[in-house]
């Protein structure tokens, strides 16, 4: 059977990635991708810190660092011949410590063996001459490190896929998927123009004009978009049995599946996990507040709105996004078939897990979203800093990493401030998803993981509820900055897979059914190895097909 209909699922920078790759193999092949949101790069890939990941961290021989390796190859050339803004600015990791100290060492003896050119560890004497702002005992220079527009670099490969006659529709959002044996059916609904994930504009099909043209508001803030990992293939003969009850002859719609029993009692229960923590007791207001939201909201609900459907399947009734918001035209959208295709390529980020389980694949690895708040210093005070300064990871302690960027426009942006998540899709700071909040409360694996890092999570919690706690963190490494100059930044929303026993993964891996190839995670360096990843996707979606 020759393959001529291709949709990808998703328009952040790897799913436009993988259109382009598509485009360029088989330039015959009618391409077209799918959003629900209005834009391409509306959500990860449009909220990073734009840090060009240089490798110095990972596993030598890995595949997170050959692809990040053969991705900064690809990546560099085509930024600077697409007028991407790119700039060389170095970066230095600090120690503070002698523990921190030790893992430098370790971390530059990983830099050797992946061959980050220039990288050097500098003694304290040594890091003036680079940082001349910056304090530390140790610091690991990487002179080629750089930072980039990524929301500008999607926007550029989308041109590059409709220039070879391919074709976007935003606001269209994909619910299932009816997979046959050489071809694979979608279905969706088109999203209200109030309801679109970008907030704003009507459902639309790309004409031509450039409407991704990365400006959504909000962009240019946090962290590079990853979701986590599992190899399970295609349902390994380990785990026939769970994966049996997820595959449904008709596909239910992942929206709002995981959220249809009240959420009441998460405070509660993260008071009886851990409220003799000092950490827990610091934020416990703040949880106190999330709990009565939740609460308020649900003794609203009209109940007669949420029966089982005629065929038998949950209504869960419209997506909740903000304090006070009840209700939503989602439900009235009717679903229908969006078309049938030979080859689908799913590259949902946040979204992952559910569209993997509306496609009959296995659910694990959840995605548990964690939120990433930034601050800003304009560019006016930017002198103390001159490129990239960032804090020695701890393996022990994730997401405690944070740094301080020059950004392209000159200021400076301080983070990430980590926590998790109310919404996997919420930016508000307000605003919160009960369906989202439902889904990571009964994750075994949400709860396994926080037992794990509860001695570690004081570092996260009290900035949270407090920014000068938070800068004063940052100003260890930089005390001449001036904490009455910092401003609140932008704000993003990492996809971060989890295993059932609670472990993070950062590797990219797929799942495939028939022909339908799902995306599950992707490393944190996914949008520094963008088009490297691009390749392997594609290298997978047609394994053993023809043409």
């Amino acid at each position: 059977m020759s393959i001529s209909r291709v949709a990808v699922v998703g328009a952040g920078i790897l799913g436009v990635a993988a259109a382009r790759e598509v485009t360029m193999r088989f330039p015959d092949a009618e391409v077209t991708v799918f959003d629900k949101a209005e834009t391409v790069a509306a959500h990860q890939s449009g909220h990073t810190s734009g840090i060009v990941d240089s490798g110095l961290d990972q596993k030598p021989g890995s595949a997170e660092a050959k692809l990040t390796r053969r991705g900064l190859q690809l990546l560099i050339p085509y930024m600077a011949q697409a007028g991407v803004p790119y700039r060389e600015c170095a970066q230095l990791l600090i120690a503070q410590n002698t523990d921190e100290a030790e893992r430098l060492e370790e971390i530059f003896a990983r830099a050797k063996d992946n061959e980050v050119p220039g990288a050097r560890l500098l003694e304290r004497h040594e890091i003036g001459a680079v940082e001349p702002a910056v304090r530390g005992v140790l610091g690991l220079f990487s002179p080629h490190a750089a930072i980039a527009d990524f929301a500008a670099l999607t926007t550029a490969l989308a041109s590059d896929v409709r220039a070879a006659g391919g074709t976007f529709r935003f606001t269209t959002e994909v619910t299932s998927f009816d997979t046959m044996s050489n071809e694979v059916r979608l279905r969706g609904r088109q999203v209200p123009a109030d309801d679109s994930s970008s907030g704003h504009g009507a459902a639309a099909e790309d004409s031509g004009d450039d409407r991704s043209d990365g400006t959504a508001e909000g962009r240019g803030g946090p962290g590079e978009g990853t979701a986590g990992h599992d190899e399970r293939g295609e349902g390994a003969a380990g785990d026939r049995d769970d994966r049996d009850e997820q595959v449904r002859d008709r596909p239910r719609t992942y929206r709002g599946e995981e959220g249809r029993d009240p959420v009441i009692g998460i405070g509660d229960e993260l008071r009886d996990r851990f409220g003799q923590q000092d950490w827990f007791k610091q934020a416990e207001s703040t949880i106190g507040e999330w709990t009565q939201k939740l609460s308020d909201s649900w003794s609203r609900r009209d109940d007669s709105r949420y029966g089982p459907l005629a065929d038998g399947r949950q209504n869960d009734g419209p997506e909740r996004k903000g304090s006070d918001r009840t209700g939503s035209d989602r439900d009235t959208v009717a679903e229908e078939v969006l078309g049938t295709f030979d080859i689908v390529i799913v590259c949902a980020g946040l979204q992952a897990d559910r569209l993997a389980t509306a496609a009959g694949l296995d659910a694990e690895p959840r995605i548990v979203p964690f939120t990433s708040d930034y601050y800003r210093i304009p560019a006016t005070d930017t002198e103390v800093v001159r490129g990239i300064i960032g804090s020695v990871p701890d393996p022990q302690a994730p997401f405690t990493e944070t740094s301080i960027v020059r950004g392209l426009d000159d200021g400076l942006i301080l983070g990430p401030n980590t926590f998790v998540a109310l919404g996997r899709e919420t930016y508000d700071r307000h605003g919160f998803d009960l369906a989202d909040i439902g889904s990571t409360a009964r994750s075994k694996g949400f709860w396994k993981f926080a037992a794990q890092t509860a001695k570690t999570a004081a570092r996260g919690v009290r900035p949270l509820v407090s920014k000068t706690a938070f800068v004063d963190g940052i100003r260890r490494f930089v005390p001449e900055l001036d904490p009455n100059t910092v401003a609140p930044g932008p704000r993003g929303v990492r996809a971060q897979a989890m295993t059932a026993d609670g472990e993070l993964i950062d590797e990219l891996t797929m799942t495939r059914r028939g022909r339908l190839t799902a995306v599950r995670s992707v490393p944190k360096s996914a949008a520094t190895s963008a088009l490297a990843i691009a390749e392997t996707i594609v290298d997978r979606a047609f394994e053993n097909t023809t043409r």
